[in-house]
């Protein structure tokens, strides 16, 4: 008993109080708003400071400025309420109802919600209520950006949302805008052609490349401008370069960058099959494979292509090497090209004529695609030269006996 009258004091009490203020007339107090305002832009400059003094990371900066962005776009409307409304006076009536509806409300509330069993409101769907209202807070503050003066962290953040947004195009133009406003920062150069790249479907194109390039002429170190140049190169075949430029990275990074543990499986996936101190090769391997994997069909196939143009230009100037040639056949077959297999081959037989499991790639790629005389007058030489060295070699004389059953001396 005794704790409930202490409190149904407490619920007095705070009715009283809430009454008080209705019995003195005084001029209208400066809204709430404008106190939140003041706050919310202090903290904008103080997450801009953090980051320019590298006590908190890009990201990080982002998310904060994100969330302080929405704050101070609410206290704004508030504040037009606000000031709208007319100055307090003095009302007996409504105070004495507002003491005395304190308690009584106090009460019946406690007696209809008070309960363990309420439900909670989950995080996820109050961050889907929240996702809903993203296009109108990217609408509204475009629009007081476009009216008012320039504003480069009014426009970084629309850039922010409209990304989230997926609407790419726009969000490289917001940053755009910001970047001209702040010529020497090189993160919002470096925003841009992320933009650029994730509106052309992951391609780093031409206008993401100059994007990057501004960044790292204004910050040597910018990490989004010098992981994407990266891959940048491997999308236009060039393997080393990008393992030469993601390794560099990696190396400069802090050991608490958040994406460096991604960073490191990429360099993983493109380099498993190639130790640190192998030659550079050409020609795709399961490295490379591993590395096609993280392209699109169209930049796979172009990456693969140019490998292996590359590794047969190396071998015109190292003929001897016989390993590359093994490589060089193996990639024209999976890319269909059975004659250019087949020629490669035959300089691998050429560099290893004792070698009959070369010498029997080589006969099944002279026994593809049906008869052919001067293939087949090629066959019989190699099939005679493997027979030579091992007489009993039944895959020999069943490549010979298939080849020619498909010409029209049948009985032979």
């Amino acid at each position: 008993m005794t704790l409930w009258a202490v409190f149904a004091a407490m619920a007095l009490g705070a009715g009283a109080a809430l009454a008080a203020p209705l019995l003195v007339r005084r001029a209208a107090p400066r809204p709430r708003a404008a106190h939140d305002l003041e706050i919310y832009r202090d903290q904008l400059r103080e997450v801009a400071g953090a980051r320019d003094g590298g006590l908190i990371g890009a990201s990080e900066a982002e998310a904060a400025e994100a969330e302080i962005g929405r704050r101070l776009l609410a206290a704004e409307d508030a504040l037009r309420g606000a000031e709208a409304a007319p100055p307090a006076a003095r009302r007996p009536g409504l105070a004495l109802a507002l003491g005395l509806a304190v308690p009584v409300l106090a009460a019946v509330v406690y007696g209809t919600l008070g309960a363990p069993g309420l439900p909670a409101s989950p995080a996820g769907e109050r961050a889907a209520a929240a996702d809903d209202d993203l296009p109108a807070l990217a609408a509204r503050l475009a629009a007081r950006l476009e009216a008012g003066p320039g504003e480069p962290r009014g426009w970084r953040l629309l850039g922010r949302v409209l990304s989230g947004l997926e609407r790419f195009d726009e969000a490289a133009r917001a940053y755009g805008r910001a970047a001209a406003l702040l010529p020497d920062d090189a993160g919002l150069r470096a925003l841009r052609g992320e933009a650029l790249a994730a509106a052309d479907g992951g391609r780093v194109n031409a206008a993401a490349q100059r994007a990057f390039a501004a960044a790292l002429a204004r910050d040597a170190g910018e990490p989004r401008a010098r992981f994407y140049l990266g891959l940048a190169a491997l999308q236009a075949g060039d393997r080393e370069a990008a393992l030469a430029r993601w390794r560099a990275l990696a190396a400069d990074a802090g050991p608490d960058s958040p994406w460096l543990a991604a960073l490191r499986r990429r360099i993983d996936a493109l380099a498993r099959a190639a130790p640190p101190d192998a030659p550079p090769q050409a020609g795709p391997d399961a490295a490379d494979v591993a590395a096609a994997a993280l392209l699109s069909a169209e930049d796979r196939a172009a990456m693969i292509r140019a490998m292996v143009e590359g590794l047969a230009r190396r071998l015109e100037e190292d003929p001897d090497d016989a390993e590359g040639w093994a490589r060089l056949a193996r990639s024209y077959r999976v890319l269909g090209e059975a004659d250019k297999a087949r020629g490669a081959l035959a300089r691998l037989a050429r560099l290893r004529p004792r070698d009959t499991d070369v010498l029997l790639a080589y006969a099944r790629s002279l026994a593809e695609g049906g008869p052919d005389d001067s293939r087949m007058a090629e066959l019989e030489a190699v099939i005679s030269r493997i027979l030579a060295l091992d007489p009993e070699n039944r895959a020999a004389l069943r490549i010979a006996g298939e080849a020619a059953g498909r010409r029209p001396e049948r009985e032979e």
